[in-house]
């Protein structure tokens, strides 16, 4: 269901934004929504959801969406090592063209190709763009760490780990 959604987002996100009265393309967005949420109420929130919660309790003016796009790109940098195949995956999803490419080679890729596809949807953004203040990154942090989730991911994911993520986010 995961990589259906996906697939789906990265083939029709762009044409959704682009012509907001395509309806095919946002029946897919839906079907995506619907599995995304599926996904969640089975496997729990990850790491980047975990993030946004606490984002979103502290600076209400940032959507859960736009926290997402913050921290994905320092999300799969940090932990794309530890779930090489579905980084992979990812990798292969935003450029087919890594079909014949190692495993290793496609998971490393779908960080920089993530960040391409956030500019492509104008979605690249940062907290400092917010008006979140670097000072706020460890109370984030703080808050982020009263749920479980938040030290969810793949790999041996710490405080650490999350606060490095959360400043790298900072400005872009």
């Amino acid at each position: 269901m995961a990589q259906e959604a996906i697939s789906s987002i990265i083939q029709y996100l762009p044409i959704a934004i682009e012509t907001v009265s395509d309806i095919n393309a946002r029946d897919y967005m839906a079907w995506a929504d619907m599995l995304a949420g599926l996904c969640i109420a089975n496997a729990g929130k990850i790491l980047p959801h975990a993030i946004a919660m606490s984002v979103g309790g502290y600076f209400p003016q940032v959507m859960h969406g736009e926290t997402l796009a913050i921290v994905y790109p320092e999300f799969i940098k940090c932990t794309y090592e530890a779930s090489i195949k579905k980084f992979a995956y990812l990798g292969r999803i935003l450029n087919p063209e890594l079909v014949n490419e190692s495993d290793e080679n496609a998971a490393l890729k779908s960080c920089e190709l993530m960040n391409l596809f956030l500019k492509k949807i104008g979605m690249w953004l940062s907290f400092e763009g917010f008006g979140i203040s670097r000072e706020s990154i460890q109370s984030i942090l703080d808050y982020g760490l009263k749920f479980g989730a938040c030290l969810d991911g793949p790999g041996d994911v710490t405080s650490e780990t999350v606060y490095e993520i959360l400043v790298n986010s900072y400005s872009r």
